[in-house]
């Protein structure tokens, strides 16, 4: 037969459930803080031309992206917008300013901003094939290797860049989304220009094959 429980007994209950509340919740937060700096950092080695780090990056981020996308764009295919996001963060990782939110915030905030670009090519064109093409013609990269890339990669990037070995990755990364030249990319990374030359030459090679398959 069990006891009827005191005031005693509910208020020390009460007091024991409200501490293991504000434990979880302390847990919690230090894994949040642990988790931003980490993908901070990432963001940080991207931004200074590490393919291996934004590779990381996009390993712990994509499922706050897709989540984010798919809130926005219901049934939508979204793997070609959240190829672009992914783009343009490594692109503007420069820009990253850690003392102004977390790297997911920041992530996140590319991937509302082509949702909406996406919502508002939906609402003034139905079909939006036409302005696809258009996009496409208007690409100021000349290069015939980044239209074929940026045309049929997006949903295959990520497999694409992982056939390559580091250092090929950093010279295509830098070439392609920094706008470097190859003496640049040299200065940049210690390579001597001709190394440079022939890992972006096998690269290029390399990242066509994977793509045309």
């Amino acid at each position: 037969m069990s006891l009827p429980a005191t005031r005693h007994d509910v208020l020390h209950d009460g007091a024991v459930n409200s501490a293991s509340d504000a434990t979880s919740s302390a847990l919690a937060d230090g894994g949040r803080s642990q988790r931003d700096q980490r993908l901070a950092a990432l963001v940080l080695e991207a931004a200074a031309g590490s393919a291996a780090a934004f590779e990381a990056f996009y390993d712990a981020t994509a499922a706050y992206a897709t989540t984010l996308a798919r809130r926005m764009l219901r049934g939508a295919d979204l793997e070609d917008l959240l190829a672009d996001a992914f783009f343009e963060a490594w692109r503007t990782a420069p820009r990253f300013d850690v003392t102004r939110g977390s790297a997911v915030s920041w992530l996140l905030t590319i991937v509302r901003s082509r949702c909406l670009d996406q919502l508002r090519r939906q609402a003034a064109h139905p079909s939006t094939d036409s302005a696809t093409a258009a996009d496409e013609a208007d690409n100021p990269h000349a290069d015939p290797a980044w239209k074929h890339w940026q045309t049929q990669t997006n949903t295959r990037l990520h497999a694409a860049l992982q056939g390559l070995s580091s250092n090929e990755r950093w010279v295509i990364g830098l070439a392609y989304f920094r706008d470097l030249n190859h003496t640049e990319i040299a200065q940049t990374t210690g390579l001597p220009l001709g190394t440079v030359k022939s890992l972006i030459v096998r690269a290029r090679a390399k990242l066509r094959a994977t793509l045309q398959d």
